[in-house]
């Protein structure tokens, strides 16, 4: 492959380019609030549909991973390949649908059909987010752009929780509401309703954002001229197998403690869901933003001082063990909520350093794909096996309901720890590729 150059490349104007960022945020933290709600409705859901803690956590993970999983290949090629922006437009029209559709549920099977199809609408968004962003932006500034962007993980997933416990806290007088056309529903399938509502008016503002030209193709040595995925992971196996360890078992952290961190309040604290939304939201919002915004700024100024992004996880990830120990080993509400503010935190700064890390070591016509495996991976982990790992623990190992505690920290501490091993030793492979693709300026 030989090597691509984007000095001479024109990028859109800047303010344009904030302004699409902004638009993708809004659609980011639409999808994070829709998939979210369902941890904070815990309770009442389970008590509703009469299900165990395991298939809450099927309809929280595997309901929502198996098609975020099986359509990610598919959407990565299509945004490597079509316009990106109407790509996300369709997905989030279909994830406003089904994030309805989890509010009409009657059944177990019929919420865990809702889930899917909230999964396959969100699968597309990240790539396309990520792949179109640094098309706006240079190499030395896009770590900023996308730490912007990804505080939709902490704004949706705190929104989730502070408008759902707003919701719940408005509704507290009756269980029960009359809606037009659907009769007297509980108030729990409000929020759903609720949440689902503005994904049209988010749809409208994204036709305001245009395509752009796609920058650092590289050029293929192949003898037809086409770029393959397969070839190329294999040629730089150790790297990206490094990369997918690390920000993936990031995924694994913070997705579990979206699916289970409501209940372990509720559980160790004897909270309400209300209750709970009103405290955790506020901490999700200002911890995780803190940690994306100081991501980006911290992996722009390595890049441009000659390092790589990769080095950030080799900080995030003792901050977020020290959380998860804090966390579940705190006899008082205050020290858990300081610990789950850690968690989120560390957790903010590896989660924005994965999609920059990914792309300065990855051509231009394979980012969609990449940033898809790595979506499909986070899918398969942190919401197939990581929420229903806390239940199985906590059913099957403790036999208790009040362990959850012991499960989180059982689960999660080797989990940490395998991958900031992973990091320390990948240093040096990781910066060789960086710098041959990509030669420092």
């Amino acid at each position: 492959m030989k090597n691509a150059s984007s000095t001479s490349a024109v990028y859109p104007n800047a303010a344009y380019a904030w302004y699409v960022v902004l638009v993708l945020l809004l659609a980011g933290i639409t999808s994070y609030l829709d998939r979210y709600l369902l941890a904070l409705l815990i309770g009442p859901v389970r008590t509703y549909l009469k299900i165990s803690d395991t298939q809450v956590s099927l309809l929280q993970g595997l309901a929502f991973a198996l098609f975020y999983v099986a359509a990610g290949l598919p959407f990565g090629r299509l945004i490597d390949r079509t316009n990106r922006r109407n790509v996300i437009i369709v997905g989030v029209l279909v994830w406003s649908a089904f994030t309805a559709g989890c509010g009409l549920a009657e059944t177990f099977w019929q919420m865990f059909v809702a889930r899917l199809g909230v999964g396959i609408g969100e699968a597309c968004l990240g790539p396309a987010a990520f792949s179109l962003i640094a098309d706006y932006f240079r190499r030395e500034q896009r770590g900023r752009a996308m730490s912007v962007y990804n505080l939709s993980n902490y704004l949706g997933g705190g929104a989730s929780l502070l408008i759902g416990g707003l919701i719940l806290k408005g509704l507290t007088a009756t269980a029960t509401m009359a809606l037009p056309m659907l009769g007297v529903v509980p108030t729990w399938k409000v929020a759903f309703f609720v949440a689902a509502a503005p994904g049209l008016a988010v749809a409208l503002l994204l036709l305001t954002v245009r395509e752009t030209s796609r920058k650092e193709v590289a050029h293929p040595a192949s003898s037809d001229g086409i770029m393959r995925l397969g070839d190329y992971l294999r040629r730089h196996a150790a790297v990206y197998s490094a990369l997918y360890l690390v920000f993936t078992l990031n995924a694994f952290v913070g997705l579990t403690f979206a699916s289970w961190g409501p209940t372990f309040f509720a559980r160790q604290f004897s909270l309400g869901p209300a209750e709970v939304g009103l405290l955790l939201g506020p901490i999700g919002i200002f911890c995780g933003t803190a940690g994306s915004l100081l991501s980006g700024a911290l992996g722009d100024w390595l890049v441009a001082n000659g390092g790589t992004r990769f080095r950030i996880p080799l900080i995030s990830w003792p901050i977020m063990l020290a959380g998860v120990i804090c966390l579940c080993l705190a006899p008082k509400l205050p020290l858990a909520l300081a610990g789950e503010g850690i968690v989120l935190f560390g957790s903010g700064l590896g989660l924005v350093a994965g999609p920059p890390t990914f792309q300065d070591v990855t051509p231009n016509q394979l980012r969609g794909q990449v940033q898809a495996v790595y979506f499909m991976l986070s899918g398969l982990l942190g919401l197939g096996v990581a929420p229903t790992a806390i239940a199985l623990v906590t059913d099957f190992v403790f036999g208790s309901d009040d362990a959850i505690r012991y499960s989180l920290l059982l689960v999660l501490t080797p989990v940490a720890l395998i991958a900031f091993a992973g990091c320390v030793f990948s240093q040096s492979r990781y910066a060789r590729l960086r710098n041959e693709i990509w030669p420092v300026r």
